[in-house]
C-alpha cells in the first residue's frame, strides 16, 4: 500500500536562495531522466511525471516545498520569511526586508562612488553636480544608485571595475500608471521609475516564472539589483502583489545600457571551466567574471564535484557532476549584513565562512560542507573540531577553503556550541578560533 512520504526536516537555518536552487537542479535532473531525481519526483508529485522532458520550474518548487512537509512553495516561502525564534533569540524576530537584503541606504551615496558616476556620464546626461542620491543598494558584488536629477532619475551601477548609466528616465508615472523600467544592464540589474501608487513591484523573466529575487520600491523608483539578463521575450511586472502581471517587450524596453571600464585590472589566471560556468551565469549574472581568483576544486562524492572561487569578500561555488546536476554559480556576499534576519555567516581576522548544502537529489537534504575565504596570508591550515569527533581539516587553495566529510551532515548554529572551525599559522600557532554560530 502506498505511503505518505516523511517530511524531511528543514536546517536550523535554511537559505531562501539554495532552496530556489535546488529547485532549478531538480528540474534540469528530471530533463536529463536521472533516476534519483525521478524517484524523488515520483515519491512527492507523481502526476507531472508523464512528461519529464517538460518538467517545470514551478512543479520543481513544489516538489522542494513537498520534501519539507509544505504543500505548496509559496508555503514554504512563507515559512521561510518568518520563522519564530527560540526564547531569548531576538534576531529572530521580524521577517527579512527586501529593505535589509539589499543593504539600503536612504538620501546617500559614498563620495567616491559619486565621483566614479560623474566620470562616466556623457552629453546626454545632466549635469552630474545636480544629482541627488535618492538611494544606494548592495547585492552579489554590485552596487547600484539612484540619483534624481533634473531630466529625471539617473541609475547607476558600480562594480570594483565597471560603472554603467541609465539615460534619464524623464517624467515619473502618474497615479494609475504603473511602473516605467528605464534601465537594465550586463550584469543583471533593472531598475525604473513608478506611480505615487506602486507600493510593490515584482519583476520576471517572460515566460519564466522563476523566483528572481525581491524588488525594492522607494522614493518613486524601483531597482532589483544584480536580477537578471532581459532575453527577446522581455519581462514581466507585477505591481502591487498583483498576480496578473504586465508583460512588457523586448521593443519596449530600453537598449541594455553599456558599461564603462573606469578601473582597470587584469584578468586572473582562473581554470577555463570557472572562468565560462561564471561568464554563462544569467540569473543572477556573476560580476566581473574575468576577475575571479579560483580556489578549491574537490570531489563532493563520486559523481558531484564543486569550485571555488573568490573576488574581494565575495565567495562562489560552482557544483558539478553528470548532466542532471549542473547548476548555476552561487554567489555569497560576505560584507555586512543588515537586520534582525541574515544570512547564515561567521566572519573573523583570519577567516569568514559559511555553509553550502549538496547531494540533496537522492533525498540527503541534510548533507552540509563548510565552505569560506582565508584572509590572512600566513594561514596555513583550517579544521573543523567538534566533540568527542575527529577533526576535520580544510582544502586550501587561492583564498577560499572547504570542509567536508561523509560524517559531516548537521552542525547546530544556535544553542550550545558543538564545533569549533579553527585556523593556524605555518608554525602551527592557533590564530583564531571561530565557533560554528549565529553571530550576534
Amino acid at each position: 500500500m502506498p505511503t505518505t512520504p516523511r517530511p524531511l526536516s528543514l536546517p536550523e537555518r535554511p537559505s531562501p536562495q539554495q532552496l530556489k536552487k535546488r529547485a532549478k537542479d531538480l528540474q534540469r535532473a528530471v530533463r536529463s531522466q536521472s533516476p534519483t531525481a525521478l524517484a524523488l519526483v515520483a515519491r512527492h508529485a507523481p502526476e507531472s511525471l508523464e512528461d519529464p522532458a517538460g518538467f517545470t520550474l514551478d512543479t520543481a518548487q513544489l516538489v522542494i516545498a513537498r520534501l519539507y512537509g509544505f504543500l505548496s512553495w509559496p508555503r514554504l516561502r512563507e515559512h521561510l520569511t518568518a520563522l519564530p525564534g527560540t526564547p531569548g533569540d531576538r534576531r529572530r524576530t521580524g521577517t527579512r526586508t527586501v529593505e535589509d537584503f539589499y543593504r539600503l541606504r536612504t538620501g546617500w551615496a559614498d563620495a567616491s562612488d559619486v565621483r566614479r558616476c560623474a566620470a562616466a556620464s556623457t552629453g546626454a546626461h545632466p549635469d552630474p553636480a545636480q544629482w541627488l542620491p535618492l538611494l544606494t543598494v548592495r547585492y552579489n558584488g554590485v552596487k547600484v544608485i539612484a540619483f534624481d536629477s533634473p531630466a529625471g532619475a539617473v541609475f547607476a551601477e558600480l562594480t570594483p571595475k565597471r560603472v554603467t548609466l541609465s539615460s534619464p528616465a524623464g517624467e515619473a508615472p502618474s497615479a494609475g500608471e504603473g511602473a516605467s523600467v528605464t534601465f537594465h544592464s550586463e550584469f543583471g540589474t533593472i531598475a525604473g521609475v513608478v506611480a505615487p501608487d506602486v507600493t510593490g513591484l515584482a519583476v520576471e523573466l517572460a515566460a519564466d516564472r522563476r523566483p528572481l529575487g525581491w524588488t525594492l520600491v522607494a522614493d518613486g523608483v524601483f531597482v532589483a539589483p544584480n536580477a537578471f539578463l532581459v532575453g527577446p521575450a522581455g519581462l514581466v511586472l507585477r505591481i502591487n502583489h498583483s498576480p496578473r502581471g504586465e508583460v512588457v517587450p523586448a521593443a519596449a524596453l530600453p537598449p541594455r545600457s553599456a558599461a564603462v571600464v573606469d578601473r582597470p585590472a587584469p584578468a586572473t589566471e582562473a581554470t577555463a571551466r570557472l572562468v565560462a560556468a561564471l561568464a554563462a551565469a544569467d540569473a543572477p549574472p556573476v560580476v566581473d567574471p574575468e576577475q575571479w581568483r579560483p580556489g578549491v576544486h574537490a570531489d563532493l562524492t563520486p559523481t558531484e564535484q564543486v569550485r571555488l572561487g573568490r573576488y574581494g569578500k565575495l565567495l562562489v561555488w560552482h557544483r558539478t557532476g553528470g548532466r542532471e546536476s549542473v547548476e548555476d554559480p552561487f554567489v555569497f556576499d560576505f560584507t555586512p549584513q543588515q537586520g534582525p534576519v541574515q544570512d547564515f555567516a561567521v566572519v573573523g581576522k583570519s577567516i569568514a565562512f559559511t555553509r553550502m548544502y549538496y547531494d540533496f537529489v537522492d533525498g540527503a537534504s541534510g548533507t552540509i560542507a563548510v565552505v569560506g575565504l582565508v584572509d590572512d596570508a600566513d594561514i596555513a591550515s583550517v579544521v573543523l573540531r567538534r566533540d568527542n569527533m575527529p577533526d576535520l581539516p580544510a582544502q586550501i587553495a587561492g583564498g577560499t577553503f572547504l570542509i567536508a566529510g561523509p560524517d559531516l551532515t548537521d552542525l547546530t548554529e544556535r544553542g550550545p556550541a558543538t564545533a569549533v572551525l579553527v585556523s593556524r599559522d605555518h608554525a602551527g600557532n592557533v590564530r583564531e578560533e571561530l565557533l560554528y554560530q549565529e553571530q550576534h
